[in-house]
């Protein structure tokens, strides 16, 4: 199977950590400000979205120091939408495995793990992709329902419903028999067509990656913590898009300026968000010593 990146969508407005984009239900971020531990899961298992994700993040123009300046504002939600039924009386997952067969649940409390990621269905109704630092780097926003489950219906669509059958969320996919869910090993959740055909995707690889960082850079202890202050800042720096702003100017996720001062991560500094992430972080651990002392300093003059 072929791996998705950019394929399935960009995010739309901003994940504090996750997004969503359906239809019914209002989007809501996951930038992970508020923790709360999880039965048989060790360090933080919900995200509650950031304050201040919506509405102006400060003037533009306006001078900024050390080569840095904000390309985007406004808040991206990184989750998926809203639809359809559940289907009557679905075999379980097997708990473990990386994938989510047709006609199968994911019932409350069970997880399936690939590669370094799991997805785990919380009591509590909502749905969390954990990078492997124990960060939830997306989510559904469906807590609040308890017992809920993750059903892989048989049309194609993947289903969060609450006991009774009520739909809570969809990715919107059906009317594609044989798909099936599956975690990747670069950090994306794809819903996987026959063919090898992605229908839809958490788009959270970049997140996954810059997670793994967050250990290289020695930022262990409290590490889904720093993961938020690190994602609040590029949420509203650039919605986490490699491409934005201009090469000339302030460019890319850590939106540096200029652009090719990210060179020194990589000749591919310009498409590869790998490369940036690492810049990225490099910058923060030479400037503030932290993601979260450089979010502090964002919060106080609106760029770092």
């Amino acid at each position: 199977m072929q791996y998705v990146h950019n394929a399935i969508s960009k995010p739309m407005g901003l994940i504090g950590s996750a997004w969503s984009i359906g239809p019914t239900g209002s989007m809501g971020p996951i930038a992970p400000t508020g923790l709360t531990g999880p039965t048989g899961l060790t360090g933080p298992t919900e995200l509650t979205g950031p304050t201040g994700l919506t509405g102006s993040t400060g003037p533009t123009g306006s001078r900024q120091p050390w080569g840095r300046r904000r390309a985007a504002t406004g808040a991206a939600v990184l989750l998926a939408a809203l639809w359809p039924v559940l289907g009557s009386s679905p075999a379980r997952a097997a708990p473990g495995t990386g994938r989510l067969l047709p006609g199968e649940t994911l019932r409350a409390g069970q997880s399936i793990t690939g590669g370094h990621d799991t997805l785990t269905m919380r009591g509590n109704g909502n749905l969390v992709l954990y990078a492997p630092g124990n960060t939830p780097i997306w989510t559904s926003h469906t807590r609040g329902n308890n017992g809920a489950s993750l059903v892989m219906e048989p049309g194609g669509d993947l289903v969060i419903a609450a006991p009774g059958g009520r739909t809570l969320w969809a990715a919107g996919t059906g009317h594609h028999s044989g798909s099936m869910l599956l975690l990747q090993s670069d950090g994306n959740a794809v819903i996987d067509a026959p063919g090898n055909v992605a229908l839809w995707s958490t788009n959270t690889y970049r997140q996954a990656y810059a997670d793994t960082q967050l250990a290289a850079h020695g930022w262990t202890r409290g590490q889904a913590r720093q993961f938020g202050c690190l994602s609040n800042i590029w949420m509203r720096e650039s919605n986490w898009d490699e491409l934005a702003g201009n090469p000339a100017g302030a460019y890319g996720i850590p939106q540096a300026n200029p652009g090719f001062k990210m060179a020194a991560a990589g000749p591919d500094w310009r498409t590869n968000p790998r490369t940036q992430i690492r810049w990225g972080e490099d910058y923060i651990q030479g400037r503030y010593g932290t993601p979260c002392q450089a979010w502090a300093y964002w919060q106080a003059h609106e760029y770092y």
